[in-house]
């Protein structure tokens, strides 16, 4: 009888804490190719927590795989439902916060410490945001990432990957086109929109400027020269093309394309694509001619190309009521060595500003490595996507069309485009719609 009341106890109160936990354990959402390190993270912090409390954590933890670049819609479809802390792109944050926020600011000194001597100044600015007039820190960026060239190593060499015109050359030799983009969008094709002049590092384009719609600008001289250019290199038989039928990845296996611009997305498919001879660098730069000078832009003037360089960031559940602990968890899971073991384990990029002199896994020549390093050398060359402060900026660059105009300046199937006039009144067009004018 005795084994039966304690059988019974016992199966109560595992029933107990089953059901405690199903009901309400913390939930964090991550990347899927990262859900078992953070999974491993937090056995470690619990255990630390453990260790210099009196009492232990008081819940289980639950790392749940999300889709990222989808996680904030996700959420706001449903708040109760959603995690206590979530990763999303900083590009999100505007939907995010707008009207009543639905993510916490943070607010732990330790933390906001962190954040300020971890991270480089332009991703310091597209973690904040203001709520009822007053500019909060929402966000605690972990990964990072850039756009870069895939190359075959087969026929081309590090110095013709200097240049966009030295990859177009062997591609003439060989009858090749020299470059495909991996997509058509305001992303994957942003290389030429966001060029700078590769001896200043500056820039007449402005995208939404310190989060203000106003400060947008697309019609300078040296935004007209690069599209002039870049019209030259889409139009020749051998320069750069869009997607193919095929796709990329086919025509890249086929070696009827030199090179790619693309993601750490792409970096699979570009390798299964040409295995050993995949070579990775900073994207090129590109040299203005007579026939591509605009204005006050002098023929020899070197573009730089350019990319979007985003992080990936955590952020609290507003509605949470963990809140307490989330700070805390953060403080760990986005210290610069828990993103030097992620990057070791899962090849993820750090956000951490000094990665790729700090960390001693940045210092091998593998395959790995050089994606690593192409990714963070862009970050001289780029900007955050500056959409985040409002969510209305993310649909008037992408959505509304614009994408699809510059590349028809580009690629010019018509012959709409051949005058300067013609080119202005098209970037013109683009402009008002980056403005949210139809």
């Amino acid at each position: 009888m005795k084994k039966i009341v304690l059988l019974s106890l016992i199966m109560m109160t595992s029933l107990i804490m089953w059901g405690c936990s199903r009901q309400d354990p913390l939930v964090i959402w991550v990347g899927a190719e990262v859900q078992e390190f953070y999974e491993a993270k937090m056995v470690e912090y619990v255990e630390y927590y453990n260790s210099v409390n009196d009492s232990e954590f008081p819940f289980q933890i639950e790392v749940r795989a999300a889709d990222t670049g989808s996680a904030a819609a996700t959420f706001l479809d449903d708040m109760d439902a959603g995690p206590d802390i979530l990763t999303v792109a900083h590009d999100n944050l505007g939907r995010l916060i707008s009207g009543a926020s639905a993510i916490q600011p943070i607010q732990n000194p330790a933390l906001l410490a962190q954040i300020e001597a971890q991270n480089p100044e332009t991703f310091l600015r597209v973690i904040k945001g203001s709520v009822g007039g007053e500019t909060y820190t929402f966000g605690v960026p972990y990964e990072a990432q850039a756009l870069i060239l895939y190359y075959n190593k087969d026929f081309l060499n590090e110095d013709d990957v200097e240049t966009w015109e030295g990859i177009w050359d062997v591609a003439k030799a060989n009858n090749k086109r020299a470059l495909s983009i991996t997509g058509t969008d305001g992303f994957n094709n942003s290389f030429l929109v966001l060029a700078t002049n590769a001896e200043t590092g500056s820039t007449s384009l402005k995208l939404y400027e310190d989060g203000v719609l106003e400060n947008t600008f697309g019609l300078g001289d040296d935004t007209m020269s690069v599209l002039k250019w870049g019209q030259r290199f889409f139009q020749d038989p051998n320069g750069a093309r869009q997607p193919s039928d095929s796709g990329w990845e086919v025509d890249f296996a086929n070696e009827a394309i030199l090179s790619v611009i693309g993601g750490a997305w792409h970096f699979r498919a570009a390798r299964a694509s040409l295995g050993d001879n995949l070579g990775i660098a900073v994207l090129p730069q590109f040299t203005i001619t007579e026939a591509d000078a605009y204005g006050e832009i002098q023929p020899g003037t070197v573009f730089q190309s350019g990319t979007f360089t985003d992080t990936k960031m955590f952020v609290m559940n507003r509605s949470s009521d963990k809140l307490e602990y989330l700070e805390d968890i953060l403080l760990f899971l986005s210290h610069k060595d828990v993103q030097e073991q992620s990057y070791i384990q899962n090849n993820t990029l750090p956000a951490y500003k000094n990665a790729l002199s700090e960390f001693s896994a940045m210092q091998n020549d593998d395959i790995s490595t050089q994606l690593a390093v192409a990714q963070l050398s862009m970050f001289d060359y780029g900007i955050p996507q500056p959409f985040g402060a409002e969510a209305r900026f993310n649909v008037y660059y992408y959505q509304r069309g614009a994408p699809d105009l510059i590349l028809a300046i580009l690629r010019d199937p018509d012959n709409a485009f051949t005058t300067d006039a013609l080119i202005f009144a098209e970037m013109e067009r683009v402009q008002r719609i980056w403005f949210g004018e139809r």
